[in-house]
């Protein structure tokens, strides 16, 4: 079918760009179509190409050495104009070209036809053409095969860049469509405002649980009902987007928020029962959104802050919720930070230790130190490992991060010693350094470097839930302890503490978290509750350490308790490696 030309310039060319196919890469498909149409017309020269605003780009090409030419000079700058096939028998003769460089060169082409590629919008975006150094008539017969053979070719770049947008699995626009739609929407002039709506309704590790039990095509068909659900729910006109694992997007104008919030929550209340599965499936339904127009900058930054709102909707468990730039800026700061400890691991310059003293309160006296790592961040100022050494924990960067730690804490062991002082130093390691396979050799290594005994270093445990099912983590911890290194376990009581790892995990101490301690002094039951810690850790052997000691009521009551051992602001915060000796002069 003869499809009609629309000669609106800006607008082809947004229809050039939005095919996505200017480019050098080599196309196989098109490669054979060029060889098969100069075999078909016997001619030296056949191309594909491209006309954006200032070039002719060649897509795909035989016997030319050109990869594009200036539009000004192009022969299918004509023929991008007409709807039909340009024929130039001998360009020589022809007013238009015969001063044309491509024509007065050296074996310069005399005979050109080109045949427009029309896109479905009647956009002419290039050509299939054909060139020769030699002039050469062209039949009726053979215009009407290089237009047939001219609609092969953009039908299957179009169809190409129909594909791109499509979500293979859902058969719905993908986030790829989803972003050229936001773009488009911020160009428009009417200045009206769209909720982009993120959605997720499928846990994404359960997911591959599902998988990995039942196979993938399962999980598939699971997709299919989810973003068949929601086109049904949400009014099949409108165009839900498939983003990735069993998430979703949609578009809405401004003014019908109320009508589609409606629709979510029925949506919400529906989804479960609407999947048929061979196994029970968990499907739940959270979404985040956020509001643009055309002052919006643009389409990646609104997708970022749909993202945002979708996951606080998550991590609060909530069915709506909108963005919020506080919560959007604390991620963006996380980012950041962790861009800049990439940096700082490589150098260790802006890191240091301190250390916080633990005091016997048999006879009060100094038992040793926790180091406790700080970042001083050239701008922001002092860091808290709170806050970057979750970040840490998520990438590789633990790993040297945690070398840096032991040894540095090794190394200031040894300092110690040759001023005569024997101070056992604690160093945190989480889940995640215990599983390293040569962590035991590296602290090793950083022992006998440094000819300190393994007695004076003991490792403090975080995550021990996670300690207690992962046999490595346990195998670490067993090597480490048989060395003569003392374990402890950080935190006890916190959170979920399942005492069955009591069992599994090699240790001497339990150190009772602060959120235990504070209180007992006017709290009866949380005074109970310590008792009772400390009287079965004892009967387990072990000793007993309690964090965040304040003040002195509390103090008194851990002594009552029979604690072994405190640490905390009362009897002093951590300290700089050159302030313990004089510190501890009155606990020696």
């Amino acid at each position: 079918m003869k499809r009609v030309l629309n000669p609106n310039e800006k607008k082809r060319l947004a229809a050039l760009q939005k095919l996505k196919i200017a480019d050098g890469n080599p196309d196989e498909v098109l490669d054979l179509i060029t060889r098969l149409t100069q075999q078909i017309f016997d001619i030296p020269i056949c191309i594909i190409t491209l006309v954006d605003q200032h070039r002719q780009w060649f897509k795909s090409k035989t016997n030319t050495a050109l990869c594009y030419t200036a539009r000004d000079i192009a022969f299918c700058d004509y023929t991008i104009r007409s709807s039909s096939v340009m024929v130039v028998n001998d360009a020589t003769l022809d007013p238009r070209f015969n001063e044309n460089p491509l024509v007065t060169a050296e074996e310069g082409m005399r005979f050109y036809a080109g045949a427009p590629l029309i896109t479905r919008d009647g956009f002419a975006v290039g050509s299939l053409c054909l060139a020769d150094k030699n002039p050469r008539d062209f039949s009726v017969q053979e215009i009407e095969m290089l237009s047939d053979l001219a609609a092969i070719v953009i039908d299957i770049i179009e169809s190409r860049s129909s594909m791109s947008f499509v979500d293979i699995v859902t058969r719905l626009p993908n986030r790829q469509r989803l972003m050229e739609d936001i773009a488009q929407l911020i160009k428009a002039p009417d200045n009206t405002a769209y909720l982009l709506i993120l959605i997720d309704t499928l846990d994404t590790l359960y997911a591959y649980d599902i998988g990995r039990a039942i196979g993938i095509p399962k999980v598939e068909n699971i997709l299919k009902d989810i973003g068949s659900f929601l086109r049904s729910e949400l009014n099949e006109n409108d165009k839900v987007y498939s983003l990735m694992l069993g998430r979703f997007a949609l578009i809405k104008r401004l003014d019908e928020q109320e009508e589609i919030f409606t629709q979510l929550e029925n949506a919400a209340t529906r989804i479960q029962q609407s999947i048929t599965s061979d196994i029970p499936v968990n499907v739940r339904l959270h979404a985040g959104y956020t509001v643009f127009s055309s002052t919006s900058d643009c389409a990646e930054n609104i997708m970022r802050q749909g993202m945002s709102s979708l996951h606080e909707a998550i991590s609060n468990n909530q069915l709506v919720m909108p963005y919020h730039q506080e919560s959007d800026v604390i991620q963006r700061r996380a980012f950041n930070l962790l861009n800049d400890l990439m940096a700082t691991v490589a150098s260790c310059k802006d890191f240091h230790l301190v250390y916080q003293p633990k005091i016997r309160l048999a006879d009060k006296k100094f038992q040793g130190v926790e180091a406790l790592i700080r970042w001083q961040h050239p701008t922001l100022g002092v860091i808290s490992p709170s806050e970057f050494i979750p970040l840490a924990e998520k990438t590789p960067l633990i790993t040297p991060l945690t070398n840096w730690v032991i040894t540095q804490a090794v190394m200031q062991i040894a300092e110690w010693q040759k001023r005569g002082a024997q101070i056992q130093v604690s160093i945190n390691l989480t889940a995640n350094n215990l599983v390293e396979q040569d962590l035991v050799q590296r602290i090793h290594t950083a022992l006998i470097l440094h000819q300190v005994s393994p007695s004076m270093l003991e490792i403090e445990c975080l995550e021990t839930q996670t300690l207690a099912n992962n046999p490595h983590a346990v195998a670490s911890l067993d090597a480490l302890r048989n060395m003569g290194i003392s374990i402890a376990l950080d935190d006890f009581g916190s959170g979920y503490s399942n005492l069955n790892y009591l069992q599994k995990i090699p240790a001497d101490t339990l150190k009772l978290d602060q959120s235990l301690i504070q209180g007992i002094s006017n709290d009866s039951k949380s005074k109970v509750i310590v008792k009772s810690m400390i009287e079965m850790a004892h009967a387990l052997s072990y000793q007993v350490v309690a964090e965040g000691v304040e003040d002195n009521d509390t103090l008194l009551c851990l002594e009552e308790l029979q604690c072994d051992s405190v640490q905390g602001f009362y009897f002093s915060r951590p300290l700089q490696h050159d302030q313990i000796l004089e510190w501890s002069k009155p606990y020696i």
